[in-house]
């Protein structure tokens, strides 16, 4: 029996090591996604219309008692 035989090729690790895993699991941010924008879509939304309801109420306001 050679040595070439006995001894198993680094190439061989390699290969094994680069396989994909069975137990492979996505990025934690994948699984449990963020909702920092839904919460800053709504925050914005809810800003805008307190401004509108501001800017009607001022204007009510306004022609009521000028």
């Amino acid at each position: 029996m050679s040595v070439e035989d006995r001894v198993p090729l680094r190439s061989a690790k390699i290969t094994s090591a680069t396989e994909k895993d069975d137990t492979y699991l996505p990025p934690r941010k994948v699984i449990h996604s963020s909702e920092q924008g839904k919460w800053t879509r709504i925050f914005y939304l809810t800003l805008f219309w307190l401004f509108v309801v501001l800017v009607a109420g001022l204007t009510v306001w306004g022609i009521r008692y000028s």
